[in-house]
């Protein structure tokens, strides 16, 4: 059947056509690395050390050597490398006020009895920025374009593209890359180097990135496409 007209899109077809492209579904620009950055989202060791439990993300820490060979990727290309960390202020005055004031159970620590978190960049010594030339981004919350001025320095870079990496997929990560799609740029989203803390959260907020905002493809992809190999290469 060809194109359907009004009243043809029965419950079955739209299901259908909803499960294929969850799973199967490309959005079809390429990476340029010329209008390219790369955003390594929250990368803070009070996610990647074990130490910092209740926050550990083991995931997050498996990643790294990915992360740090993608960062190497990119920097030998030219394209800017944006760090972003979540911190605030001791007295909360520049942060959102749900996180403040504790809303949701996500920021509830009464399981926690330690040093304060979040309080200063604490990006991973593992994935270490060049101070001075990459970006550093600290962000109030979940998204790093709201609060900040991350879309302003992308625009004066000439991006229109831009990779997202890190933790937590359906929380920073995933914020970012539809504040991103809402601002007009083509989102590159990695499968495998982006972490959270269910398997399966990780792999349904896969499946909507993949269906509405974002290229979703692997990390290998993502650097042959840097290199300007392989099908994903502009």
């Amino acid at each position: 059947m060809g194109k359907r007209k009004t009243g043809e899109f029965d419950s079955g077809y739209l299901l259908r056509k909803a499960r294929q492209q969850y799973d199967e579904g490309e959005a079809s620009f390429k990476i340029s690395p010329r209008s390219t950055a790369l955003i390594v989202v929250d990368m803070l060791e009070e996610f990647t050390k074990p130490n910092w439990k209740p926050t550990w993300i083991p995931e997050a820490t498996g990643q790294i050597p990915k992360i740090s060979d993608l960062i190497a990727t990119c920097r030998a290309a030219g394209v800017p490398i944006v760090y972003t960390y979540f911190a605030f202020r001791s007295d909360y005055l520049d942060q959102s006020r749900p996180f403040r004031d504790a809303w949701t159970p996500l920021d509830k620590l009464d399981d926690y009895d330690g040093p304060p978190l979040f309080q200063k960049e604490s990006i991973d010594p593992a994935l270490k920025p060049e101070y001075g030339k990459d970006i550093l981004i600290m962000k109030p919350c979940y998204g790093a374009f709201t609060g900040t001025s991350l879309d302003l320095m992308l625009k004066n870079l000439g991006v229109d593209t831009v990779i997202i990496c890190g933790t937590m997929t359906n929380y920073c990560c995933g914020t970012t890359a539809r504040e991103a799609h809402a601002r007009g740029y083509k989102v590159v989203f990695g499968s495998d180097i982006n972490s959270t803390d269910d398997p399966a959260i990780h792999e349904s907020e896969l499946k909507t990135l993949r269906r509405g905002f974002a290229l979703v493809i692997s990390n290998d992809q993502i650097m042959d496409a840097i290199k300007g190999k392989g099908p994903y290469r502009s």
